[in-house]
């Protein structure tokens, strides 16, 4: 009996049946009816015995369970599970023929998983059609085959090679495969070379027949005889049915298990046998492909590049795959068909194919440490290389050439960015980020220079001790020097339009620049770059060049500084917004987040402390904690004060938390020299690290012992009250669990698998389309 489906009239369940109505229930065509069946009486009814018994067992029944009501409460009968859909045929698919371009899908192995992957229905067609143009049609252009466009236009499939490449940046390319047959129950493809053995097979049996729906199927019970079998080297296939195809593996633990199975009774199919599908469970439709883009993120990397753990594609795929499923959870609307915006991540390389000195650092490296020598090489030295006037010219034109033709190569490959007003935002990363704004803003060394000689230039001290009778010698000299300031002036001002003319230039306008990890305020404060005290940036990047500015940081990252008290000095006292956790389910704007000041503590004689140089790192964690669940919804009287660790006596045989913490350091940075040093160093490397643990404990001694948390409405006087055109800096909430000193280590390169950095990308970009998940329940409903 099937269950019913949601809007259907439920059966009743008393075991009368308008359907069994003249030929009786299911239960009175048992074993008593048939022998008198047989003879010619009761064919179409009960007999008197079976009525009798019937009733005589009611009635028992009905003692029973009103003796057990009274005791029992009886628990409401349970629903019927919801009808399940059957499979069923068109008369035109019911016959068994060639697959049709919508039952075949093609699949591509992912580089990371290295498991078969489905092209998305859109891709998979465009493929078939040009297989079957090339290969069934025999129509070949004289250029060639063309390339076919797919997975969001970063990928292009060669058919005759069966392979995909990339189109934006240099990797390895995958292979493709056509699926024709699948396992049913994972829908993995067969290896294309069997997959075309079986169709053939199966086309030669069964071609013309009637393929059976599964309520057909359901009502042959019992093992079906094998009609035929084709046979491989390591494997074999046997057709019980049009439907019923099965694989069998010939390796010596299958054919055991088969052979135990049957033995007892089971059947060769549910021992080691895997059910094969004709065609992909899903057809591909022409529908099923992604809207047009409509934001560009170029995904700039920063030092490290020439390391192979710091790729930056593999970064910005982490990034574009932490983006796709964020969109499909919190961002509805860009997944509909109707949906005419995209974002797109394109990985921006600009290190590797610079040669800078030529191998000359790696010449002079000793060869004692070399492993840690050639990650510090790889990093720091790229730090260095950008502050030399020798190369840093070199590294600001590769990077603009790069960014200008990822933009040429993607506009030429989707000609209607431009005309839809397509925008393009920059995420760039540690000193990514500093070079890029160097591009944004034309800045050149050279003109710190002019500013210097123009502050330095003015009349010559030694002029004002001239005799009288050098006098007309000394006028003649100052009339020259005017002269020749006024030729500089000149000079200066040619080579100042000739310098901004030539300086590297995109050829694009920047909407967004996502600084992360980024130490760009502390090259800006070294460039002279001080407060002004109006609350804009425009002197430090004009609107012109940029939009929006935002820096993203993690509290515990070594290289990330603040930008903000870089504009107005008071800053340095407000605390940065912290940034929502992408599985919150309350995401308030960022805009009207309320800007909050640090907590002042004093140390037990009244003396004001700094909050950076009072806080340790574990009180500075946790007193961000509390503030960011006062922007949640909690008032600063429910804040509770920061937490300090106390330094133990001398004879505490207690060791404090701040003490756990250093051994845990000096234990994970011993494990770290440990894979680098060889046995004869290990033992300096040790007396090396017990200095770094007694340096890490002398400071944390001199932190107070008992904090006071003064209210910072008290001093409100203090601050100026000018605020920002619009807020900056940004930090990552840190987990309660997170150990400082280790992730001082690893919060640098976080910033790409971070779900919390995407879904604020992805909110800047997108303001209205984020639904929190109380909306998407409301929605649900």
């Amino acid at each position: 009996m099937d269950y019913p489906a949601p809007g259907d009239p439920f059966p009743r369940y008393d075991g009368y049946d308008p359907a069994e109505r003249g030929r009786g229930s299911p239960t009175n065509r048992g074993y008593l009816e048939q022998p008198y069946a047989a003879s010619g009486g009761y064919s179409n009814r009960a007999s008197p015995i079976h009525r009798h018994q019937q009733h005589l067992m009611e009635d028992q029944s009905g003692l029973a369970r009103e003796a057990t009501e009274s005791t029992k409460k009886t628990p409401p009968p349970r629903p019927p599970p919801p009808r399940q859909k059957k499979r069923t045929f068109t008369e035109e698919e019911s016959i068994t023929k060639e697959l049709s371009a919508p039952q075949i899908r093609w699949f591509y192995r992912d580089d990371r998983t290295k498991k078969w992957c489905p092209f998305i229905g859109y891709d998979s067609l465009q493929l078939e059609f040009k297989f079957r143009k090339v290969y069934i049609h025999g129509e070949v252009s004289e250029s060639g085959v063309d390339r076919i466009v797919v997975r969001g236009g970063l990928y292009e499939v060669d058919i005759n090679e069966k392979k995909c490449y990339t189109i934006y940046w240099n990797e390895e390319a995958t292979d493709v495969m056509r699926g024709m047959w699948h396992h049913y129950n994972t829908s993995e493809p067969l290896e294309e070379d069997l997959a075309k053995e079986v169709e053939r097979k199966h086309l030669l049996h069964f071609r013309g027949q009637k393929i059976m729906s599964l309520s057909e199927e359901d009502g042959n019970k019992g093992p079906k005889p094998v009609i035929c079998s084709l046979q491989f080297k390591d494997c074999h296939v046997d057709w019980n049915s049009v439907n019923d195809i099965f694989l069998y593996s010939e390796s010596a633990s299958s054919r055991l298990a088969r052979s135990i199975g049957q033995s007892l009774g089971f059947s060769k199919a549910s021992t080691s046998g895997y059910r094969l599908r004709r065609g992909y469970m899903k057809e591909a439709r022409l529908e099923d492909k992604p809207p047009p883009i409509s934001h560009l993120v170029l995904v700039v990397h920063g030092v490290g590049q020439t390391m192979e753990a710091s790729n930056i594609t593999r970064s910005c795929s982490d990034l574009r795959r932490g983006a796709n499923k964020l969109i499909e959870k919190l961002f509805p609307d860009l997944k509909t068909m109707v949906s005419t915006d995209r974002v797109e991540f394109l990985p921006v390389e600009w290190r590797s194919s610079l040669y800078l000195d030529g191998g000359l650092i790696d010449g002079l490296t000793p060869n004692r440490l070399k492993n840690l020598r050639a990650v510090l090489n790889s990093t720091g030295l790229d730090l260095l290389y950008y502050q030399s006037p020798l190369y840093r010219s070199e590294i600001l034109k590769k990077l603009q050439e790069e960014l200008n033709r990822l933009y040429k190569l993607f506009c030429h490959r989707n000609p209607w960015f431009e005309a839809n007003s397509g925008k393009v935002s920059i995420f760039a990363h540690s000193l990514g980020s500093v070079i890029t704004y160097d591009i944004l803003t034309g800045w050149n060394p050279i003109h710190l220079y002019d500013q210097y000689l123009s502050h330095e230039q003015g009349r010559h001290p030694d002029l004002d001790t001239v005799g009288p009778d050098n006098q007309e010698l000394a006028v003649k000299l100052a009339k020259a020097r005017k002269k020749v300031v006024e030729l500089e002036e000149k000079l200066l001002a040619t080579n100042q339009i000739a310098a901004d003319e030539n300086a590297p230039k995109l050829i694009f306008k920047v909407e967004n620049l996502f600084c992360v990890g980024s130490p760009l305020s502390v090259f800006l404060g070294m460039r002279g770059i001080r407060p002004q005290g109006n609350g804009s940036i425009d002197h430090i990047l004009p609107h012109r060049a940029c939009k929006r500015l935002f820096n993203i940081y993690h509290p515990s990252d070594p290289v990330a500084y603040r930008i903000e008290p870089l504009l107005l000095k008071h800053y340095s006292s407000i605390m940065p917004l912290q940034i929502h956790r992408w599985e919150s389910s309350k995401q308030v704007a960022y805009d009207l987040i309320k800007s909050k000041v640090y907590p002042k503590v004093l140390k037990d004689g009244g003396k004001e402390m700094s909050p950076k140089s009072s806080m340790s790192e574990t009180s500075s964690r946790r007193s961000s904690s509390s503030e960011s669940s006062s922007l949640d919804g909690r008032s600063e009287s429910q804040m509770e004060p920061p937490f300090i660790p106390q330094s133990p006596p001398a004879s505490s045989t207690n060791y404090s938390f701040s003490s756990h913490l250093s051994d845990t350091l000096s234990g994970g940075i011993g494990n770290i020299m440990a894979r680098w040093a060889k046995p004869d160093e290990k033992h300096a490397e040790r007396e090396a690290l017990e200095d770094l643990e007694k340096v890490l404990m002398r400071i944390e001694n001199m932190e107070p012992a008992h904090p006071i948390v003064e209210s910072p409405q008290d001093d409100d006087h203090e601050f100026d009250h000018v605020e920002l055109e619009h807020r900056l800096d940004f930090e990552l909430k840190e987990s309660n669990f997170s150990n400082g000193y280790i992730s001082a280590l690893t919060s640098h390169t976080s910033y790409w698998s971070s779900l919390d950095v995407t879904l604020f990308v992805l909110y800047h970009l997108y303001p209205g389309y984020l639904r929190t998940k109380e909306e998407l329940k409301t929605i649900s409903k």
